[in-house]
């Protein structure tokens, strides 16, 4: 039991930070953040290149910066935060032998929010603007990573049920 109380509050201080990243970057404006992002997809291209450099194995990178922002940016950092989100919703002994199933239902509710909360930011962030198919985006990844979590949880805690 104390090994999950440690591990709620580590992944607590995870969420949080995740979260405040996600508000944060929503409100950087549009050059701000098509810079930054143009940084991190140019850093991993030139990686990619780096194990042959002779080859060009990305010929149009914009398209590809467009697409590494979308997965990056949105698919990625919201599957963290539904992640990380769910397990320390399962970490909390209380929470988790009262609602059981129910955490799910709480995490991708706090999921859409958190989505639907950036859009709206970026919206009314100068250069910017938020998209609904963005929402689709960032809950997709959401609920991927939450349901990924809530499972092999799930069956690790009853695994550990059944040894007993």
């Amino acid at each position: 039991m104390k090994a999950r109380r440690i591990l709620f509050y580590i992944f607590m201080v995870i969420v949080i930070a995740i979260n405040v990243l996600i508000i944060v970057e929503s409100a950087i404006g549009g050059d701000g953040s098509a810079s930054q992002s143009f940084s991190f997809s140019e850093a991993f291209i030139n990686w990619i290149e780096s194990f042959d450099p002779s080859t060009v194995l990305i010929p149009d990178r914009e398209a590809f910066h467009a697409v590494f922002r979308k997965v990056v940016g949105h698919f990625l950092l919201f599957g963290g935060s539904g992640l990380f989100t769910t397990l320390t919703l399962m970490m909390h002994d209380k929470l988790y032998d009262k609602f059981k199933w129910k955490i799910i239902l709480f995490s991708a509710g706090f999921g859409l929010t958190i989505a639907f909360i950036s859009e709206l930011i970026q919206y009314f962030t100068p250069d910017r603007y938020g998209a609904f198919t963005d929402v689709l985006i960032d809950f997709g990844g959401y609920v991927l990573f939450m349901g990924l979590s809530y499972l092999v949880t799930f069956l690790i805690f009853k695994k550990h049920r059944k040894n007993k």
